[in-house]
C-alpha cells in the first residue's frame, strides 16, 4: 500500500502541489537584503492578508485598503512549514518555520524571538548548502539586530489577530528555499531517529504518516517481541507519504481516494477531474471516468479520510472491480402511492444510494439539508437527538454494510437478512411514529415507499427470497388483491393459504381501525395487532377491535353490505399455521394497499 501511494503521488505534477493555494491570514513582511545584510532602498515592504486571500494595505488614516499583490507568499510559506510542532527547529518552539530564509512566529513570540535565534540558524546551517551560508548569516546578523524594531514601528503589526502568524520573508531564489525544504525534510520526516537503521546506502525508519511509537504508553508496546518497531520505511516513501498528507490537508484530493494500481494516466486522470472542480465528490467523478474508462476502474485501493482537528483515515481497502451499472433494481409501485411511477429503474449505484438509501434511513445517514446539500455520514457521529432510537442503531448497525456494497462493490455486505431486518424495522419505527394532522399521516408516504423498497428489492440480496418463504412479492400482491375481490364479491370462495389470511387480515384491520374515535387516527393504532406473534392471539386482537368500534359499523351502508362480515368471519375462522412475524409484511401490505371493501362505492366518489 505505501508503494501504491507513493506511485500516486509520483503521477500528480509538482506545481499541483501549490496551485490555487492562497496566503494564511496574518502579516506578511517581506524584506530585501543586499550584499552586505543591509536593508536595501524599499527593502522592507508588509501586508495584512486576511483568510480569504485578501491583502490589505494600510491608508494614511489607518484604514485598511484592498490592494493586488504579485509575491508568490502562498508558494514560500507551503515551503517553508515544519512538520509539526514536535519537529521544529527552534527547541523553545517560538520560531514555527523550518529555513532560514523565512521566519514564522505568533505576534505574542516577538519579545522572546531573540532567545530562539542562535538556536534556530544554528540548526538551520546544518543542512544550507555551502554557497548560501554568508547569506545566511547576513540573514541571522538581521534578525537579531533589526527584525524586533522594524516589526514593532510598523503599525500594521497591532492589526494582526493574535492566533494569526507573522511571517518575514527574506527575498532569495525559490528554487534555494524549496531546496532548503527539501533538506529540513530529508533530516525529520521519520516519526524518531532511534529506530533508523540504513540499508544498502539508503536510511529507513518508522513512519511518521498517521504513526506513533508509543514511547510513553506502556500498555500499547510489545512486551514479548524482540524488535522495538516491526515496520520500517525507507527515507523516498516517508517523503512520498509526508507529500500524500499534506495533499489532504490541503484538500487537493476528494474525501474518498481511489489509488490504482499500475495505471498511471488513470490516477492523472481522476487528479485532473477534481483539479478542474475541487466541488466534485468521488462519485461525481467516477461518472465521469467511466464515460471512457470503464473497463478500467479496477484493482485500486479505497481510501476515505476527513480532516477532523488532523488528517483520519476512515477507511482503507482493495477493491478488484468497482460495480457502477446495476442491472435488475426496479421499484416497482406495489403499494400504490400516488404520482408515482409504476416502474422506476435503479440504473446505477449512486443513484441507489441517493433514492434508496437516503429514504431507508429517514435522511439521517445520507442527509438532504435545507440548502440541498448531501452529507455522507457513513463515518461521521450522528446526533441521537435527532433522529428515533431505532434509526440511530440502525445507522450504527448497518451503515458500514451499505458503504461496503456502494463503494466497495461488495455484493455480499448486505445479505437477505439484514436487509429484511433492516427493513422491516424501519417500518415498523415509522409506524409508530406517525401522527394524524390536518387530515393526513405524518408518515403514510414514508411507510408505503419502504414497503416498495422491500418487495421490489428482496430479491436482489435475498436470491430464493427466503424471507417471504420463495414468494416472488411484485407479482403475488397483485394475485393477492384479486383474490381479495373475489373473496368479498363470491360467497363460494374462501381463503386458501396464509398469505392471503395476512394480506386479508390487513384489509380487515384498517377497516376496523378507519372507525376510531381517537383525536390521533394514527398508524399506530397498529401496534397491538402487530405485536402478536400467536395467530390465536391475533385473532384476539382483531375480535377486540371489532368490538371497540362496533358501534360505527353502521357506516358500511349498503355498498359494504355483507362485504365485511364475509371477511370477518373468513379472518376469525381461519386456522393459520405460520406464525404472524413470519406474514407481517405481507399483513403491512393489506393493510397499507388500497381498501377493496368499498372499492365501487371508491369509484363512485373519485377516490
Amino acid at each position: 500500500m505505501i508503494q501504491e501511494i507513493s506511485n500516486f503521488v509520483d503521477t500528480i505534477q509538482q506545481e499541483y502541489h501549490t496551485e490555487g493555494l492562497k496566503p494564511s491570514p496574518g502579516l506578511h513582511i517581506l524584506i530585501d537584503l543586499d550584499e552586505t545584510g543591509e536593508l536595501k532602498a524599499n527593502g522592507y515592504k508588509s501586508l495584512l492578508i486576511d483568510k480569504n486571500g485578501k491583502c490589505f494595505e494600510l491608508t494614511l488614516e489607518g484604514e485598511l485598503k484592498e490592494v493586488e499583490y504579485e509575491f508568490d507568499f502562498e508558494i514560500r510559506e507551503f515551503y517553508s512549514q515544519t512538520i509539526s510542532m514536535n519537529k521544529a527547529i527552534d527547541s523553545r518552539k517560538k520560531i514555527h518555520s523550518s529555513v532560514p530564509y523565512v521566519l514564522w512566529f505568533k505576534p505574542e513570540n516577538l519579545e522572546k524571538l531573540e532567545e530562539s535565534f542562535d538556536e534556530y540558524f544554528s540548526n538551520c546551517k546544518t543542512y544550507a548548502k555551502s554557497d548560501d551560508e554568508v547569506f545566511i548569516v547576513n540573514i541571522e546578523n538581521f534578525s537579531k539586530e533589526r527584525i524586533k524594531e522594524l516589526i514593532i514601528n510598523d503599525p500594521k503589526f497591532k492589526k494582526v489577530d493574535k492566533k494569526n502568524y507573522v511571517r518575514v520573508y527574506f527575498v532569495i531564489d525559490i528554487e534555494k528555499l524549496k531546496a532548503s525544504n527539501e533538506e529540513y525534510l530529508s533530516l525529520r520526516l521519520f516519526n524518531k531517529d532511534d529506530y533508523n537503521v540504513e540499508i544498502d546506502g539508503e536510511m529507513y525508519g518508522l513512519s511518521d504518516f498517521l504513526n506513533g511509537a508509543n514511547i510513553k504508553k506502556l500498555f500499547m508496546l510489545h512486551q514479548s517481541t524482540k524488535y522495538k518497531v516491526n515496520n520500517r520505511i525507507p527515507k523516498s516513501a516517508s517523503l512520498k507519504l509526508y507529500q500524500f498528507e499534506r495533499l489532504l490537508k490541503k484538500r487537493k484530493l476528494p474525501n474518498i481516494v481511489p489509488i490504482f494500481i499500475d495505471k498511471e494516466e488513470l490516477n492523472k486522470e481522476f487528479v485532473r477531474i477534481f483539479s478542474r472542480d475541487k466541488t466534485l465528490s468521488f462519485r461525481e467523478i467516477i461518472r465521469q471516468l467511466f464515460k471512457q474508462h470503464e473497463e478500467d476502474i479496477s484493482n485500486y485501493y479505497l481510501i476515505n479520510w476527513a480532516n477532523r482537528q488532523g488528517i483520519v483515515i476512515n477507511d482503507i481497502d482493495y477493491v478488484p472491480k468497482f460495480k457502477f451499472f446495476l442491472n435488475d433494481f426496479t421499484i416497482m409501485n406495489i403499494i400504490q402511492l400516488p404520482n408515482t411511477q409504476e416502474r422506476d429503474a435503479i440504473k446505477n449505484i449512486f443513484d441507489f444510494e441517493m433514492t434508496i438509501v437516503q429514504k431507508i434511513f429517514n435522511n439521517a445517514l445520507i442527509v438532504k439539508t435545507k440548502t440541498n446539500t448531501v452529507l455522507f455520514k457513513y463515518f461521521d457521529d450522528i446526533d441521537a437527538k435527532y433522529t428515533t432510537p431505532i434509526n440511530y442503531q440502525n445507522i450504527l448497525k448497518y451503515r458500514k454494510c451499505f458503504y461496503d456494497f456502494i463503494y466497495k462493490s461488495k455484493e455480499d455486505a448486505i445479505n437477505g437478512k439484514v436487509f429484511y431486518n433492516l427493513l422491516l424495522s424501519t417500518i415498523i419505527d415509522d409506524i409508530k411514529h406517525d401522527e394524524y394532522k390536518d387530515n393526513r399521516h405524518t408518515k403514510d408516504f414514508s411507510i408505503k415507499e419502504k414497503l416498495n423498497i422491500l418487495f421490489s428489492l428482496n430479491k436482489n440480496f435475498d436470491k430464493l427470497n427466503k424471507n417471504f418463504g420463495g414468494i416472488d412479492m411484485p407479482t403475488k400482491i397483485p394475485e393477492f388483491q384479486e383474490n381479495m375481490r373475489r373473496l368479498l364479491n363470491d360467497n363460494e370462495y374462501h381463503i386458501q393459504t396464509d398469505q392471503e389470511f395476512a394480506f386479508a387480515a390487513g384489509q380487515l384491520i384498517y377497516s376496523i381501525l378507519k372507525k376510531s374515535k381517537s383525536s390521533n387516527k394514527s398508524h399506530a393504532l397498529l401496534e397491538p395487532f402487530i405485536n402478536k406473534n400467536d395467530p390465536t392471539l391475533f385473532h384476539d386482537a382483531i375480535l377486540r377491535g371489532i368490538n371497540q368500534y362496533k358501534h360505527a359499523f353502521e357506516w358500511y351502508g349498503e355498498a359494504g353490505k355483507g362485504r365485511f362480515e364475509k371477511l370477518t368471519s373468513e379472518i376469525l375462522g381461519y386456522e393459520c399455521e405460520a406464525s404472524i412475524k413470519e406474514l407481517l409484511p405481507i399483513i403491512l401490505a393489506g393493510y397499507f394497499s388500497q381498501s377493496l371493501i368499498f372499492e365501487k362505492s371508491n369509484k363512485k366518489e373519485g377516490e
